[in-house]
């Protein structure tokens, strides 16, 4: 064989890694990790992987689990490794498939998902935090605005950078470099429109200018970035700010109007927004287009139907 098509060879597999998304691959890759590490521990190949071996594994991992993610999480990523290195996968063994099968079903749990944000508890949230002067209060009611508005998952929200922000008489666009199911980084425009005078300054385009304003934030840095104090008291909006305190930040602000934060999350700014949409009549497609989903199948999955619409079927047959 030359030399230069075994050198090719040897490079397929950082090659083929690229077929996934960079964090999918981490998660993969770790996971792979720990197989091997059991597999090891236990005196059996790990690639090629003998499908009765990987069934084995899955079953010590169902002992321990809460959830099926952890047996689902393997199967992926072995299945994905011995993929992109050319030779058999045993996941795709009955016996594999049928176990990983059984974890679905022993471990399942029932779904508590979290309520969809509504446009009356952000009115309530903008009452009270609009006019505290607070700069980490008027960047996570603008963050809350935005993500409800413009469908937008918290990965959408913290690659916002202000020099990819533009204002216009009637709305803003916002470009995201990267998105979730933009595969090849071809970026993506989000519109938001201006809301009418009677919704005055709660507005997200409103928000986001006077966030800006207030933060004095230019160029290329996030818009929803931590808002650290400095000397005197001044607070600035500095480097990323992390999900976690994105959610804590947001919590808390529901927590200051009386709502159970327990029952919201980040997530419920895109279906509160998603849900909202559809009822208002808004199709499908441009749902869709708004919030970057892939699929149809997905999108509905966001939707939580009010009493009105769950009520029309059978009031339609009265009639």
């Amino acid at each position: 064989m030359q030399k230069e098509l075994q050198s090719m060879i040897a490079l397929l597999p950082k090659v083929l890694s690229r077929s996934r998304a960079p964090l999918t691959v981490k998660k993969y890759e770790g996971t792979f990790r720990r197989w091997e590490t059991w597999a090891v521990s236990q005196g059996v190949v790990t690639l090629p992987a003998d499908p009765l071996h990987v069934a084995a594994y899955l079953v010590k991992l169902l002992q321990s689990a809460a959830t099926p993610a952890p047996v689902v999480a393997a199967v992926c990523a072995i299945s994905w490794i011995h993929a992109i290195n050319g030779v058999d996968d045993p996941c795709a063994n009955d016996i594999v498939r049928n176990t990983c099968q059984a974890a679905k079903r022993l471990l399942a749990r029932p779904k508590m998902r979290k309520q969809p944000m509504t446009k009356k508890v952000l009115r309530r949230l903008y009452d009270e935090l609009s006019t505290t002067g607070s700069l980490s209060d008027l960047q996570i009611l603008t963050l809350m605005a935005v993500g409800y508005a413009g469908l937008l998952r918290w990965d959408d929200l913290s690659h916002v950078y202000v020099d990819e922000i533009e204002f216009k008489d009637n709305y803003m666009a916002l470009f995201l470099e990267s998105r979730k199911n933009d595969q090849f980084r071809h970026g993506h425009w989000v519109f938001i429109s201006r809301w009418t005078k009677e919704e005055g300054q709660m507005c997200p385009v409103a928000l986001m200018e006077r966030l800006l304003e207030e933060a004095q934030l230019s160029g290329h840095v996030p818009a929803f970035g931590r808002v650290v104090a400095q000397r005197r008291g001044r607070k600035v909006v500095k480097g990323k700010m992390s999900y976690s305190r994105a959610r804590e930040v947001m919590r808390a602000a529901l927590v200051r109007v009386g709502e159970d934060p327990n029952k919201y999350g980040l997530h419920s700014l895109r279906s509160g927004g998603a849900s909202t949409a559809s009822a208002a009549g808004i199709p499908d497609r441009l749902v869709q287009r708004q919030g970057g989903w892939r699929s149809e199948t997905a999108m509905r999955s966001y939707f939580e139907e009010s009493m009105p619409q769950l009520l029309a079927v059978s009031k339609a047959l009265s009639e």
